[in-house]
Protein backbone atom coordinates (compact mmCIF):
# COMPACT_ATOMS: atom_id res chain seq x y z
CA UNK A 1 0.00 0.00 0.00
CA UNK A 2 1.43 3.12 -0.82
CA UNK A 3 1.43 6.06 1.17
CA UNK A 4 -1.49 8.21 -0.45
CA UNK A 5 -4.02 4.83 -0.13
CA UNK A 6 -2.36 4.79 3.59
CA UNK A 7 -3.46 8.04 4.11
CA UNK A 8 -7.54 7.14 3.42
CA UNK A 9 -7.37 4.52 5.89
CA UNK A 10 -5.57 6.13 8.56
CA UNK A 11 -7.48 8.99 10.48
CA UNK A 12 -5.73 11.85 12.47
CA UNK A 13 -6.20 11.84 15.67
CA UNK A 14 -8.32 15.11 16.67
CA UNK A 15 -9.21 18.31 14.62
CA UNK A 16 -9.28 20.36 18.20
CA UNK A 17 -5.87 21.86 17.32
CA UNK A 18 -7.46 23.70 14.55
CA UNK A 19 -9.33 25.71 16.61
CA UNK A 20 -6.33 25.88 19.50
CA UNK A 21 -4.64 27.47 17.06
CA UNK A 22 -6.67 29.93 15.87
CA UNK A 23 -5.63 31.53 19.10
CA UNK A 24 -1.87 30.98 18.67
CA UNK A 25 0.18 32.69 15.91
CA UNK A 26 3.73 31.09 16.75
CA UNK A 27 2.67 27.63 14.95
CA UNK A 28 1.89 29.42 11.67
CA UNK A 29 5.25 31.72 11.59
CA UNK A 30 7.22 28.53 12.13
CA UNK A 31 5.58 26.91 9.09
CA UNK A 32 6.12 30.49 6.93
CA UNK A 33 9.79 30.52 8.02
CA UNK A 34 10.20 26.58 7.27
CA UNK A 35 8.18 27.60 3.68
CA UNK A 36 11.13 29.43 3.32
CA UNK A 37 13.62 27.10 3.98
CA UNK A 38 12.04 24.57 1.79
CA UNK A 39 12.15 26.95 -1.25
CA UNK A 40 15.29 27.47 -1.09
CA UNK A 41 15.93 24.11 -2.32
CA UNK A 42 14.72 22.45 -5.83
CA UNK A 43 13.36 19.49 -4.43
CA UNK A 44 9.44 19.45 -4.65
CA UNK A 45 7.18 19.20 -0.98
CA UNK A 46 3.74 19.80 0.61
CA UNK A 47 3.59 21.52 3.89
CA UNK A 48 0.63 20.15 5.49
CA UNK A 49 -0.85 21.57 8.86
CA UNK A 50 -2.84 19.94 11.48
CA UNK A 51 -3.14 16.86 9.51
CA UNK A 52 -2.13 13.69 11.70
CA UNK A 53 0.01 16.45 13.47
CA UNK A 54 0.47 20.11 13.79
CA UNK A 55 2.77 20.33 10.66
CA UNK A 56 3.89 17.63 8.56
CA UNK A 57 6.00 17.80 5.79
CA UNK A 58 5.70 15.40 2.48
CA UNK A 59 9.04 14.63 -0.20
CA UNK A 60 6.90 15.88 -3.14
CA UNK A 61 3.08 17.32 -3.84
CA UNK A 62 2.37 14.59 -6.02
CA UNK A 63 3.77 11.22 -5.51
CA UNK A 64 5.27 11.66 -1.93
CA UNK A 65 6.69 8.10 -0.02
CA UNK A 66 7.88 10.01 3.30
CA UNK A 67 6.97 12.30 5.93
CA UNK A 68 8.46 14.32 8.42
CA UNK A 69 6.39 15.23 11.30
CA UNK A 70 6.20 18.88 13.50
CA UNK A 71 5.04 19.24 16.71
CA UNK A 72 5.15 22.55 18.05
CA UNK A 73 5.12 23.60 21.77
CA UNK A 74 5.71 27.00 23.49
CA UNK A 75 6.87 28.03 26.54
CA UNK A 76 7.04 31.70 28.25
CA UNK A 77 9.90 30.63 30.59
CA UNK A 78 11.91 27.24 31.59
CA UNK A 79 12.74 24.56 29.75
CA UNK A 80 11.18 21.71 28.41
CA UNK A 81 12.35 18.29 30.77
CA UNK A 82 11.80 14.54 30.26
CA UNK A 83 9.43 13.93 32.59
CA UNK A 84 7.04 17.42 31.06
CA UNK A 85 7.65 15.30 27.41
CA UNK A 86 6.69 11.90 28.96
CA UNK A 87 3.81 12.82 31.34
CA UNK A 88 -0.12 12.13 30.11
CA UNK A 89 -1.78 15.02 30.78
CA UNK A 90 -5.27 13.84 32.58
CA UNK A 91 -7.52 14.95 29.50
CA UNK A 92 -5.49 12.82 27.18
CA UNK A 93 -4.50 9.58 26.21
CA UNK A 94 -0.88 10.13 25.31
CA UNK A 95 2.38 12.24 26.34
CA UNK A 96 3.75 14.41 23.59
CA UNK A 97 6.30 12.12 23.30
CA UNK A 98 3.65 9.66 22.66
CA UNK A 99 1.41 11.45 20.43
CA UNK A 100 4.82 12.07 17.91
CA UNK A 101 5.94 8.62 18.10
CA UNK A 102 2.23 7.21 17.60
CA UNK A 103 3.22 8.76 13.81
CA UNK A 104 5.72 6.20 13.39
CA UNK A 105 3.48 3.40 14.43
CA UNK A 106 0.85 4.57 11.72
CA UNK A 107 3.08 5.18 9.14
CA UNK A 108 6.28 2.87 9.83
CA UNK A 109 8.82 2.80 6.93
CA UNK A 110 7.44 6.38 5.52
CA UNK A 111 8.56 8.11 8.47
CA UNK A 112 11.38 9.96 7.84
CA UNK A 113 11.48 12.10 10.88
CA UNK A 114 9.79 12.75 14.24
CA UNK A 115 10.61 16.40 15.42
CA UNK A 116 9.47 18.74 18.66
CA UNK A 117 10.26 21.99 18.31
CA UNK A 118 9.98 24.67 20.39
CA UNK A 119 11.15 28.44 21.74
CA UNK A 120 12.19 27.08 24.66
CA UNK A 121 15.25 25.12 25.55
CA UNK A 122 15.07 21.39 25.87
CA UNK A 123 16.87 20.38 29.42
CA UNK A 124 19.35 17.63 28.10
CA UNK A 125 22.54 16.85 28.34
CA UNK A 126 23.78 18.00 25.06
CA UNK A 127 22.67 22.08 26.10
CA UNK A 128 25.00 23.72 23.58
CA UNK A 129 23.46 22.25 20.38
CA UNK A 130 20.17 24.00 19.25
CA UNK A 131 19.09 20.55 17.38
CA UNK A 132 19.31 17.46 19.12
CA UNK A 133 18.70 14.01 18.21
CA UNK A 134 17.11 11.50 20.46
CA UNK A 135 20.26 9.08 19.97
CA UNK A 136 22.89 11.73 21.52
CA UNK A 137 21.01 11.81 24.86
CA UNK A 138 22.38 9.63 27.79
CA UNK A 139 22.05 6.54 28.13
CA UNK A 140 19.71 6.73 31.24
CA UNK A 141 17.51 9.22 29.53
CA UNK A 142 17.03 7.21 26.79
CA UNK A 143 16.29 3.81 28.53
CA UNK A 144 13.51 6.28 30.31
CA UNK A 145 12.12 7.04 26.95
CA UNK A 146 12.07 3.34 26.02
CA UNK A 147 10.73 2.49 28.93
CA UNK A 148 7.98 4.84 29.46
CA UNK A 149 6.75 4.71 25.74
CA UNK A 150 6.79 1.32 25.34
CA UNK A 151 4.33 1.16 28.57
CA UNK A 152 2.03 4.15 27.33
CA UNK A 153 2.12 2.88 24.10
CA UNK A 154 1.35 -1.40 24.16
CA UNK A 155 4.41 -1.89 21.39
CA UNK A 156 7.84 -3.20 21.55
CA UNK A 157 10.55 -0.36 21.67
CA UNK A 158 12.53 -0.11 18.27
CA UNK A 159 16.38 1.34 19.23
CA UNK A 160 16.18 3.04 15.48
CA UNK A 161 13.16 5.15 16.73
CA UNK A 162 16.16 7.05 18.88
CA UNK A 163 17.82 8.24 15.12
CA UNK A 164 14.78 9.50 13.94
CA UNK A 165 13.71 11.74 17.12
CA UNK A 166 14.79 15.47 17.35
CA UNK A 167 14.67 18.15 19.58
CA UNK A 168 14.76 21.47 17.61
CA UNK A 169 15.17 24.62 19.52
CA UNK A 170 13.94 27.41 17.06
CA UNK A 171 15.64 31.10 16.90
CA UNK A 172 12.07 32.53 16.50
CA UNK A 173 11.64 33.70 19.77
CA UNK A 174 8.10 33.92 21.70
CA UNK A 175 8.11 37.29 21.93
CA UNK A 176 8.47 38.85 18.58
CA UNK A 177 8.02 35.28 16.48
CA UNK A 178 5.86 37.81 13.72
CA UNK A 179 8.02 40.44 13.22
CA UNK A 180 10.97 37.62 12.89
CA UNK A 181 8.39 36.16 10.46
CA UNK A 182 7.84 39.32 8.78
CA UNK A 183 11.80 40.23 8.24
CA UNK A 184 13.05 37.23 7.09
CA UNK A 185 10.16 36.75 3.92
CA UNK A 186 11.43 40.21 3.00
CA UNK A 187 14.83 39.49 2.92
CA UNK A 188 13.68 36.31 1.36
CA UNK A 189 12.06 37.81 -1.47
CA UNK A 190 14.66 40.61 -2.06
CA UNK A 191 17.06 37.93 -2.38
CA UNK A 192 14.74 35.73 -4.76
CA UNK A 193 13.64 38.40 -6.69
CA UNK A 194 16.25 41.10 -7.00
CA UNK A 195 16.17 44.17 -4.74
CA UNK A 196 14.80 46.26 -8.23
CA UNK A 197 11.17 44.77 -7.11
CA UNK A 198 8.93 46.82 -5.58
CA UNK A 199 6.95 45.13 -3.02
CA UNK A 200 5.46 46.34 0.12
CA UNK A 201 6.91 43.81 3.16
CA UNK A 202 3.56 44.19 5.62
CA UNK A 203 1.57 43.36 2.84
CA UNK A 204 3.39 40.41 1.23
CA UNK A 205 3.62 38.81 5.08
CA UNK A 206 0.12 39.27 5.92
CA UNK A 207 -0.81 37.52 2.22
CA UNK A 208 1.16 34.56 3.22
CA UNK A 209 0.43 35.00 6.71
CA UNK A 210 -3.33 35.15 6.22
CA UNK A 211 -2.88 31.59 3.60
CA UNK A 212 -1.34 29.88 5.73
CA UNK A 213 -4.02 30.95 9.00
CA UNK A 214 -6.96 29.52 6.26
CA UNK A 215 -5.40 25.96 5.13
CA UNK A 216 -4.49 25.68 8.96
CA UNK A 217 -7.66 26.53 10.20
CA UNK A 218 -10.23 24.44 7.97
CA UNK A 219 -11.89 22.20 10.54
CA UNK A 220 -12.97 19.75 7.56
CA UNK A 221 -12.65 16.14 7.64
CA UNK A 222 -9.63 16.03 5.09
CA UNK A 223 -9.23 11.79 3.97
CA UNK A 224 -7.56 11.49 0.99
CA UNK A 225 -4.17 13.35 -0.54
CA UNK A 226 -5.89 15.15 -2.72
CA UNK A 227 -7.94 17.09 0.00
CA UNK A 228 -4.74 17.23 1.77
CA UNK A 229 -3.52 19.41 -1.28
CA UNK A 230 -6.73 21.25 -1.51
CA UNK A 231 -7.81 22.20 2.29
CA UNK A 232 -4.94 21.38 3.89
CA UNK A 233 -1.18 21.92 2.54
CA UNK A 234 1.04 24.60 0.32
CA UNK A 235 3.32 22.90 -2.34
CA UNK A 236 6.71 24.21 -3.32
CA UNK A 237 4.79 25.63 -6.46
CA UNK A 238 1.86 27.24 -4.29
CA UNK A 239 4.49 29.09 -2.44
CA UNK A 240 5.98 30.45 -5.51
CA UNK A 241 2.66 31.50 -6.81
CA UNK A 242 2.50 33.43 -3.77
CA UNK A 243 5.37 34.92 -3.93
CA UNK A 244 4.72 36.29 -7.10
CA UNK A 245 1.62 37.57 -6.33
CA UNK A 246 2.80 39.22 -3.53
CA UNK A 247 5.60 40.73 -5.46
CA UNK A 248 4.56 41.75 -8.94
CA UNK A 249 0.72 42.01 -8.17
CA UNK A 250 1.04 44.67 -5.67
CA UNK A 251 2.72 47.12 -8.11
CA UNK A 252 0.18 46.62 -10.46
CA UNK A 253 -2.52 47.59 -7.22
CA UNK A 254 -0.56 50.55 -6.76
CA UNK A 255 -0.95 52.31 -9.81
CA UNK A 256 -4.55 51.30 -10.26
CA UNK A 257 -4.80 52.90 -6.41
CA UNK A 258 -2.88 56.24 -7.50
CA UNK A 259 -5.51 57.16 -10.64
CA UNK A 260 -8.99 56.06 -8.13
CA UNK A 261 -7.78 58.70 -5.25
CA UNK A 262 -6.37 60.71 -7.97
CA UNK A 263 -9.96 60.89 -9.22
CA UNK A 264 -11.79 60.73 -6.21
CA UNK A 265 -9.68 63.98 -4.70
CA UNK A 266 -10.44 65.68 -7.85
CA UNK A 267 -14.15 65.01 -6.47
CA UNK A 268 -13.82 66.62 -3.02
CA UNK A 269 -14.67 63.79 -1.88
CA UNK A 270 -15.03 64.05 2.04
CA UNK A 271 -11.93 63.22 4.33
CA UNK A 272 -13.52 60.41 6.21
CA UNK A 273 -14.95 58.77 2.92
CA UNK A 274 -11.47 58.43 2.08
CA UNK A 275 -9.75 57.22 4.98
CA UNK A 276 -12.46 54.55 5.04
CA UNK A 277 -11.90 53.50 1.71
CA UNK A 278 -8.00 53.53 2.17
CA UNK A 279 -8.40 51.04 5.00
CA UNK A 280 -11.02 49.04 2.81
CA UNK A 281 -8.22 48.95 -0.15
CA UNK A 282 -6.03 46.80 2.25
CA UNK A 283 -8.20 44.64 2.82
CA UNK A 284 -9.22 44.47 -1.00
CA UNK A 285 -5.62 43.88 -1.63
CA UNK A 286 -5.46 40.82 0.63
CA UNK A 287 -8.26 39.30 -0.67
CA UNK A 288 -7.25 39.86 -4.24
CA UNK A 289 -3.52 38.22 -3.44
CA UNK A 290 -4.54 34.87 -1.95
CA UNK A 291 -4.43 32.13 -4.38
CA UNK A 292 -7.53 30.34 -4.15
CA UNK A 293 -10.63 32.80 -3.26
CA UNK A 294 -13.66 31.70 -4.75
CA UNK A 295 -16.15 33.91 -3.11
CA UNK A 296 -13.99 36.79 -3.95
CA UNK A 297 -13.73 35.88 -7.22
CA UNK A 298 -17.23 35.56 -7.51
CA UNK A 299 -17.99 38.99 -6.46
CA UNK A 300 -15.33 40.09 -8.63
CA UNK A 301 -17.01 38.21 -11.68
CA UNK A 302 -20.14 40.06 -10.20
CA UNK A 303 -18.99 43.36 -10.16
CA UNK A 304 -17.28 43.22 -13.91
CA UNK A 305 -20.45 42.36 -15.36
CA UNK A 306 -22.59 44.71 -13.67
CA UNK A 307 -19.94 47.36 -15.04
CA UNK A 308 -19.94 46.02 -18.54
CA UNK A 309 -23.65 45.55 -18.97
CA UNK A 310 -23.79 49.41 -17.62
CA UNK A 311 -21.55 50.91 -19.15
CA UNK A 312 -23.45 53.66 -21.04
CA UNK A 313 -24.77 54.76 -17.64
CA UNK A 314 -21.56 55.45 -16.21
CA UNK A 315 -21.36 58.89 -17.70
CA UNK A 316 -21.26 60.65 -14.01
CA UNK A 317 -18.18 61.24 -11.99
CA UNK A 318 -16.59 58.18 -10.31
CA UNK A 319 -18.27 58.56 -6.93
CA UNK A 320 -21.82 58.61 -8.83
CA UNK A 321 -20.80 56.15 -11.07
CA UNK A 322 -19.41 53.90 -7.96
CA UNK A 323 -22.90 54.40 -6.17
CA UNK A 324 -24.70 53.25 -9.53
CA UNK A 325 -22.77 50.22 -9.37
CA UNK A 326 -22.88 49.61 -5.97
CA UNK A 327 -26.70 49.50 -6.02
CA UNK A 328 -26.78 47.06 -8.78
CA UNK A 329 -24.99 44.86 -7.53
CA UNK A 330 -26.50 44.85 -3.92
CA UNK A 331 -29.69 43.75 -5.51
CA UNK A 332 -27.23 40.49 -6.60
CA UNK A 333 -28.61 37.55 -3.69
CA UNK A 334 -24.62 36.71 -3.70
CA UNK A 335 -23.68 40.16 -2.67
CA UNK A 336 -26.72 41.47 -1.13
CA UNK A 337 -26.93 38.58 1.64
CA UNK A 338 -23.48 38.10 2.18
CA UNK A 339 -21.40 39.58 5.35
CA UNK A 340 -17.95 39.14 4.88
CA UNK A 341 -17.30 42.39 2.82
CA UNK A 342 -17.92 45.85 3.83
CA UNK A 343 -19.88 48.56 2.10
CA UNK A 344 -16.57 50.76 1.49
CA UNK A 345 -14.86 47.12 0.69
CA UNK A 346 -17.12 46.83 -2.37
CA UNK A 347 -16.99 50.15 -3.11
CA UNK A 348 -13.00 50.03 -3.81
CA UNK A 349 -13.74 46.69 -5.69
CA UNK A 350 -15.85 48.80 -8.26
CA UNK A 351 -13.34 50.90 -8.44
CA UNK A 352 -10.56 48.78 -8.75
CA UNK A 353 -12.92 47.21 -11.78
CA UNK A 354 -13.71 50.77 -13.07
CA UNK A 355 -10.01 51.72 -13.92
CA UNK A 356 -8.40 48.45 -14.41
CA UNK A 357 -7.49 48.90 -17.58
Amino acid sequence: MDLKEKLKTIKPRENAGSTASNRFDYQKNWAICKLIELSKSNSDFLLAFEFHDDIILFNSSSNPSSIDFFQVKTKKTGKHTLNSLLKIPKKSKNSILGKLLTNKINFDSETSSLNIISNSHFNFKPLSKAKICCNELTDTEKTKIQSSLTSELGVKWLNDFLDIIFFDTSDLSIEHHGELAKSRLSDFIENKYSTDIKFNPSLAYRTIFDEVNRRNNIEKEVVTFDEVIQYKAISKEDFELMLKRVTIEPDILTKIKDKIFHALDATGIAISHRKKLTSAWKDMEIEYLKIDNAFFKKCTSIVQKTIDDNLDALDKDVLKSTNFILDKISKNKVIGTQKLYSKYFLEVLILKELYDE
